[in-house]
């Protein structure tokens, strides 16, 4: 079967569900957005920006309905939760060099980071080619 097309049968076919229920996970998944980010190296400044850039649904989606007091004392929950502190410094400091438009911008070319930090590249070394000489001799 080819890759694109979906098999109802297949049982190792992955399948999302939508689990409605009568409580408010907002909280238990932001605070397993929150886990994932910390572990994988995000400083508590990214990830409340990650909260807020709306290309993240799930996080934006918890960062619009619980507001950022409660993102930013839930960040600071689950890093104590690591032993691990989370000052809040400058914003926009931490690990994360990125720069992220506002939550209402919408992204441009500009918005991606500059590449100052690479050297540039080297040129491409200059072949000459011997028909353009003329005949080649042949031994």
């Amino acid at each position: 079967m080819p890759k694109d097309e979906f098999d109802f049968e297949d049982p190792l076919e992955l399948n999302g569900v939508a689990l409605l229920v009568p409580e408010d996970t907002t909280g238990a998944m932001a605070d397993c957005f929150i886990e994932e980010f910390m572990r994988m190296g995000h400083s508590p400044q990214h990830i409340l920006t990650l909260f807020r850039d709306p290309h993240y649904l799930g996080p934006n989606l918890a960062y619009k309905t619980k507001g950022e007091p409660f993102i930013r004392d839930l960040i600071v929950e689950v890093f104590a939760r690591w032993g691990q502190a989370a000052a809040w410094g400058e914003p926009g400091g931490g690990a994360c060099q990125r720069r992220h438009p506002p939550a209402d911008a919408a992204p441009t070319r500009s918005d991606l980071p500059a590449r100052a930090d690479l050297p540039p590249a080297p040129a491409a070394p200059v072949v000459e080619n011997p028909v353009s000489k003329g005949p080649a001799e042949r031994p």
